[in-house]
């Protein structure tokens, strides 16, 4: 039997933590930090409980890859804990956050 991780399960999603694997480092830190904004500030949810269940799911083990990183851990758990329409809401806010970031990273390596 396939192991199933629970964001394989929607196609745009899978895409976008696997193009987030990808990504590079430093780069995958400033999503995350954004991502958590977008979230927060986007979907209408129970934002004291969703800060309140990260705090009662503290990482213990770095298994995961996005475990390595508090801030895109902490993402994570929150899209986790998402109903499928909050989801697809976000997922395009994401990938639009992703372009700016990438773009605006790629022009400051540019500059060097």
């Amino acid at each position: 039997m396939k192991y199933v991780r629970w964001y394989d399960k929607d196609p745009d999603l899978s895409s976008l933590m696997s193009f987030m694997e990808s990504l590079d480092e430093e780069v995958r830190d400033e999503v995350a930090q954004d991502l958590i904004q977008i979230i927060l500030s986007e979907i209408e949810a129970n934002t004291d409980g969703e800060l309140s269940h990260l705090n009662d799911n503290k990482i213990t083990e770095y298994k995961r890859w996005y475990d390595k990183n508090l801030s895109l851990h902490s993402a994570i758990e929150i899209i986790k804990n998402l109903n499928e329409e909050q989801r697809k809401q976000i997922i395009s806010l994401i990938m639009e956050s992703i372009v700016q970031i990438l773009t605006e990273y790629n022009y400051e390596k540019a500059e060097e």
